[in-house]
């Protein structure tokens, strides 16, 4: 599911197309380094990629194969990404939404795509969060915004299998997963992928 998540998202919502910059947003969870290393394969100018360690930048980096990486926290996310992403970028991934969302729109060439897929920043808020305060630059720049759900996707599961199933017999897409162990650690399993203490998928093991 997250493999097809981001196949759909990159290539059929965002409409990716060879020398495209991309951002990804959340980049070392399962979708996020998906993301960006099915880019890469396709021949994306530059990969950018935000995680919310310095170890998982430099997993972004040295094993996922990003042309850059940043930590959200060590600054702003505007001033990182213009930093990453001199020339801009023409589709954003964005598992995250607020500050991230904000500081893509500013950095989007015109006629960039945008694929919603998940709005993390805001899974515990307990009050209304504020929009994208540059959301009027959508118009001049003719962005296009489109929320997706994977399910919607199902046509595209035999290209998909096609598609990834020879890149990861050829070892060119890699993925890694967090695992614990033990039902009774389920609910601490998914506090922690919304702390965002796992690399890649959290997968909770029911055998010993």
């Amino acid at each position: 599911m997250p493999g097809l998540t981001a196949y759909a998202g990159l290539f059929d919502v965002a409409s990716f197309k060879e020398g495209d910059g991309v951002f990804v947003s959340g980049a070392a969870g399962a979708v996020g380094n998906q993301v960006g290393q099915m880019a890469k394969l396709k021949g994306a100018s530059r990969v950018i990629g935000s995680a919310g360690s310095d170890e998982k930048v430099r997993l972004l980096v040295e094993e996922y194969g990003f042309d850059a990486a940043f930590n959200y926290k060590n600054g702003p996310v505007a001033e990182q990404l213009e930093a990453a992403a001199p020339d801009g970028i023409d589709v954003y991934f964005d598992n995250v939404g607020g500050e991230h969302l904000e500081a893509a729109i500013s950095s989007l060439n015109v006629h960039g795509r945008v694929t919603l897929c998940g709005m993390i920043a805001q899974y515990n808020a307990t009050e209304p969060t504020p929009a994208p305060r540059n959301l009027a630059m959508v118009i001049g720049k003719r962005l296009r915004l489109q929320g997706m759900l994977v399910r919607d996707h199902e046509a595209l599961q035999p290209e998909f299998v096609r598609d990834v199933g020879g890149w990861l017999r050829s070892g060119e897409l890699k993925y890694q997963e967090t695992v614990v162990e033990g039902i009774e650690n389920g609910a601490d399993a998914f506090l922690g992928l919304m702390r965002g203490e796992n690399t890649g998928k959290m997968v909770v093991s029911l055998t010993r």
